[in-house]
């Protein structure tokens, strides 16, 4: 088999996603599968995908009787798919472009990663923290990506031989949200192994509620802390992680939780706002890598 498109899944239905990429896998004319896996969704929404997923050809969809997270879901879809070309693929992006699959394939080649980038959807109210944060840091330009490539890997849409990711694999100590594509890009760096971006970007809602972000963010960081315990010399590529240390090692770090907890009402405050300041959203997660004492 040619090509393997492999969607994670929990608790969604992405009909229109997977029914635009059947028609364009059709029209590449090569011998191709669409893998969903589903992260144990409730019954309500695993049922009515079998029903739905079933009446599709080439597309195969399996539930999972337990959540095994987004790491080993990963390495999961890329045991059970067949193709030697393998596209990761988020179940909640947009495809906009008619050309999506023909651009990764036709530039697809041996021990090369290939990137297409990120647009960003309409804010939707009460996101505001998530949607200007990908505003700002994700949705990079395809000139800024090339400027530091393999620190702007992302797992919501990548392509590769299938063999360049079982060599590597995503490392399933991290669960949950965050750093798993960190990890597995500077890992692409470390084994020379080329990441090519491209211009051919997925679209992301970004429409995660303000307290939710904020949560999540805090598991980012705990995932960053067993990035730098496995990887210590990644933490010059990682400018918090680099900044958090050196005020650790400063031993400025109880003076710059106690004038955090000063400030911290009016920060919250600000971060669940309509407008929140990055700045601030910066010192907040600064303040809870320190508090997570990456040194110990």
């Amino acid at each position: 088999m040619d090509l393997s498109i492999c969607l994670p899944l929990y608790q969604q239905q992405p009909y229109a996603l997977v029914q635009s990429l059947l028609k364009q896998a059709e029209d590449l004319k090569v011998e191709y599968e669409i893998l969903i896996i589903d992260d144990a969704s409730s019954p309500e929404v695993s049922e009515v995908n079998q029903q739905f997923f079933a009446k599709l050809s080439n597309v195969r969809y399996l539930v999972l009787p337990h959540n095994i997270g987004r790491a080993k879901m990963r390495n999961l879809l890329a045991s059970e798919a067949k193709g030697q070309f393998f596209l990761s693929l988020d179940a909640d992006v947009y495809v906009n472009k008619a050309d999506f699959l023909r651009s990764f394939w036709s530039l697809g080649q041996n021990n090369t990663v290939l990137i297409g980038g990120i647009e960003l959807g309409p804010l939707q109210s009460g996101c505001e923290l998530r949607w200007y944060y990908a505003k700002q840091r994700e949705t990079l330009s395809l000139e800024k990506r090339l400027e530091n490539p393999y620190s702007s890997f992302m797992t919501g849409a990548f392509f590769c031989e299938r063999s360049i990711f079982m060599q590597l694999k995503f490392d399933e100590e991290i669960k949950g949200y965050g750093h798993e594509d960190t990890l597995f890009g500077f890992s692409l760096r470390d084994l020379k192994i080329p990441l090519l971006h491209i211009d051919n970007p997925i679209l992301i809602e970004a429409d995660d509620r303000n307290i939710d972000y904020l949560e999540k963010s805090k598991e980012a960081l705990e995932n960053l802390k067993i990035v730098y315990r496995k990887q210590p010399h990644l933490a010059k590529d990682i400018k918090i992680l680099q900044l958090a240390l050196n005020i650790e090692r400063s031993g400025f770090s109880p003076i710059f939780r106690a004038l955090y907890r000063t400030f911290r009402k009016l920060i919250l405050q600000n971060l669940l706002s309509a407008k929140p300041n990055l700045r601030y959203f910066d010192l907040y997660r600064l303040n809870y890598l320190l508090k997570l004492k990456l040194s110990q």
